[in-house]
């Protein structure tokens, strides 16, 4: 039998007619939670089973009832519970393209998936699905929205105030989420987003107290500008890092083919806006091919230029080319194939989820 004054009781979720105490560590400290076998057994086939055998005298208790020694981390399993105790607070976690979200939610999601809450699985894998850009034109959105927040920005004295990352979805703990919860259909936007950040630009380092001075392989001093993106690196593993530099090669061939690609231009100056246009993809690293290639098919001149005929074509092969890059981002970065990881043919639709888990 454990003493009761082992353990810090929680200020919420510690109901006296509870049937069951679960025990979590955080932080150096075991937390109490005590709460109803059956409510935690009608969200969870895998708590139903674990609660299903009968007391005995050799069980652990806690304050004169059953208590359980939980693996989780305390503040994860916190969430959860007060996720099937509190659902309206689940309404935060679903918040549009939570920056934080990644990061925030991916304890709660990991034990949705291991205890089978399957409605709040359900939910949350929706929302994260749903965050990140799965065509080419949800991306332009998402790109257009981001470049509707940078235009907005106000100068300031503190330059932390500059970091539009704050606003934005942020591409390395999403990998990580989709890695750890498998959730693969994120992993190319996520990929290719990290892809267009320097590996110079860390989230976290910018904004300690004192960041270090960054410089380059060369030992030059790199200046962080506002607006500029930053990514949390530290979160990539090994494998993610080879899939970062294959992607990355790939893109790379896939803009040389394009720019070796012959057209045929009535100018001959050295100044062709076509034959610039062509060598824009390879300006950089890191580049933002899509954005590039947009920007290459939307450009005009006048009829009577002589580049005229030859920029309309190359427009053309540009949001073509534009299409297949996106379709083959997962090749190019060596990423699994999406399969229903549910196996139960179910949409996972976040409205209909929503509401069953809300409404009851």
């Amino acid at each position: 039998m454990v003493l009761e004054d082992e353990f810090v009781r929680h200020k919420d979720l510690y109901y006296a007619d509870g049937s069951v105490v679960l025990l979590a560590a955080h932080a150096g400290k075991t937390h109490a939670f005590r709460v109803h076998k059956s409510v935690l057994a009608s969200h969870s086939k895998v708590f139903a089973d674990m609660f299903v055998l009968p007391s005995t005298a050799e069980n652990e208790t806690y304050d004169g009832v059953d208590s359980i020694q939980m693996p989780d981390d305390a503040k994860d399993l916190e969430d959860l519970l007060r996720a099937l105790y509190y659902p309206g607070t689940i309404l935060s976690m679903l918040e549009n393209r939570n920056p934080l979200a990644a990061t925030k939610y991916k304890g709660i999601l990991l034990l949705s998936q291991k205890y089978f809450v399957r409605v709040l699985q359900k939910l949350l894998r929706a929302r994260f699905r749903a965050d990140w850009p799965s065509t080419l034109p949800e991306w332009d959105r998402l790109m257009e929205h981001y470049a509707s927040i940078s235009a907005s920005i106000i100068p300031q004295h503190d330059a932390a105030s500059q970091f539009i990352d704050n606003r934005m979805l942020e591409p390395a703990s999403a990998i990580r989420l989709a890695r750890e919860a498998n959730i693969p259909e994120i992993l190319p936007a996520a990929f290719y987003m990290l892809s267009t950040i320097s590996p110079f630009m860390d989230f976290d380092t910018l904004r300690s107290p004192n960041p270090p001075p960054l410089t380059d392989s060369q030992g030059n001093v790199l200046l962080w500008q506002p607006g500029e993106r930053s990514a949390r690196w530290g979160l990539l593993t090994s494998d993610d890092w080879l899939c970062l530099a294959r992607g990355r090669h790939c893109m790379t061939d896939f803009a040389q083919t394009f720019e070796a690609q012959e057209s045929q231009c009535m100018c001959d100056s050295q100044n062709c806006i076509q034959l610039d246009n062509k060598k824009k993809l390879l300006k950089g690293p890191p580049q933002d091919f899509l954005r590039v290639l947009k920007e290459i098919g939307s450009q005009t001149t006048l009829q009577q230029y002589p580049c005229y005929n030859s920029l309309q074509a190359l427009g053309s092969r540009s949001l073509e080319t534009r299409s297949v890059l996106w379709e083959n981002l997962g090749y190019y970065f060596g990423l699994p194939e999406v399969v229903d990881d549910q196996n139960d043919g179910d949409s996972d639709d976040i409205a209909l989820v929503e509401s069953e888990f809300i409404d009851g």
